[in-house]
């Protein structure tokens, strides 16, 4: 069992181990798991291990390669209704999309790289029904897909790109955030990071239960990714508990690369306004400064969260989710036609062991 966390205000003597160093991978890489950890389009979402613990059978990766190098990946969850093609993105995914292989290139023959490569992609994506999915922040040119038909909505994420420094970002937060914070703390609640993983699920089906909501990511599909990370990343939970036991709000924080990311939340609705949620995140923020360079709250798009995230100074930054209906075949005759490219491509896949 972890000792209780200390440090809940910047503490300038405190000791804080380096962050972790990426790990090293060719300057072009060969792999698909060395495109994630050196693409600026790379994140968590990506690996392979994180969308098989969420969509398990339904995961494509398209790749371009030059000479056997990786240029380019896709990767794409795909789920087949009434032998239609539906991508889409997997529960718990803040972000997919397209990743380039680093390029020292100058920006104007980069973008014509990525330009193209892009077409090439599209190119790959066959026949589908429905196309929904979130781009990495990093992925800044959607030309080629509105070139080809598709749309974009702006959506927003919310990052501290150096958490190196807690007293600056102690500094640049919301007056309320730190108002809340300390509320907490004269209240008498303490962060501590053992909490079990039944009780974090039981505090976020809560959160949805106040609301007459259901959770957005189901029990099995909590414990299928907890899992997949204590193998292949790292986590950990924050659990704001006061002197008498109760579990007050508890946030749940992975890292992978140089990269921190706050992935779920939830709270005792009868303790909501002690401050305790805003404390653990705070906490999570200063913890990941040891494991971490950047500090990713993903972002939401609902006011109150937004807020949330907004007041610990991070910074907002817009990304694109794209998207593209197919029209319905107007005839017998074309809906054949879709219907036997459908198979054939199903045929192909299984063939060539995809």
């Amino acid at each position: 069992m972890s000792a209780e966390l200390v440090s809940l205000v910047p503490n300038e003597s405190a000791a804080r181990l380096p962050p972790a160093p990426k790990p090293p991978v060719a300057a072009a890489p060969s792999t698909y798991e060395e495109l994630i950890a050196c693409s600026p389009q790379g994140s968590i979402y990506a690996y392979p291990w994180w969308l098989e613990a969420l969509a398990a059978g339904e995961v494509e990766i398209l790749e371009l390669r030059r000479g056997g190098l990786l240029q380019a990946a896709w990767p794409l969850v795909c789920i087949s209704v009434d032998r239609n093609r539906h991508l889409r993105m997997p529960p718990l995914t803040q972000k997919l999309g397209i990743l380039f292989a680093p390029s020292t290139a100058k920006p104007v023959e980069q973008q014509s790289l990525h330009q193209r490569l892009c077409g090439e992609l599209i190119a790959k994506l066959g026949e589908f029904a429905t196309f929904n999915q979130n781009f990495h922040e990093n992925f800044t040119d959607w030309l080629p897909f509105h070139w080809r038909g598709f749309s974009q909505t702006t959506r927003y994420t919310y990052v501290l790109e150096d958490i190196a420094d807690s007293a600056a970002i102690w500094s640049d937060m919301r007056p309320h955030h730190r108002k809340a914070i300390r509320k907490a703390q004269h209240q008498g609640v303490r962060v501590r990071d053992e909490l079990s993983l039944d009780t974090f699920i039981e505090l976020y089906r809560m959160t949805f239960a106040r609301q007459k909501l259901q959770p957005p990511v189901a029990e099995h599909q909590i414990r299928r990714i907890d899992a997949a990370l204590c193998r292949n990343a790292g986590r950990r939970i924050f659990a704001g508990v006061d002197a008498q036991g109760r579990v007050h709000a508890a946030i749940y924080v992975a890292w992978i690369d140089g990269t921190a990311y706050y992935l779920m939340g939830g709270s005792e609705p009868s303790l909501r306004g002690s401050g305790a949620q805003l404390l653990a995140m705070w906490e999570a923020v200063q913890f990941a400064a040891t494991v971490a360079k950047r500090f990713d709250f993903e972002g939401s798009m609902l006011a109150g969260v937004e807020r949330a995230f907004r007041g610990f100074a991070a910074r907002q930054i817009p990304y694109f989710a794209i998207s593209k209906t197919s029209p319905r075949p107007e005839t017998l005759r074309e809906f054949l036609r879709q219907s036997l490219e459908f198979r054939m491509q199903r045929i192909r896949k299984t063939v060539g062991g995809r």
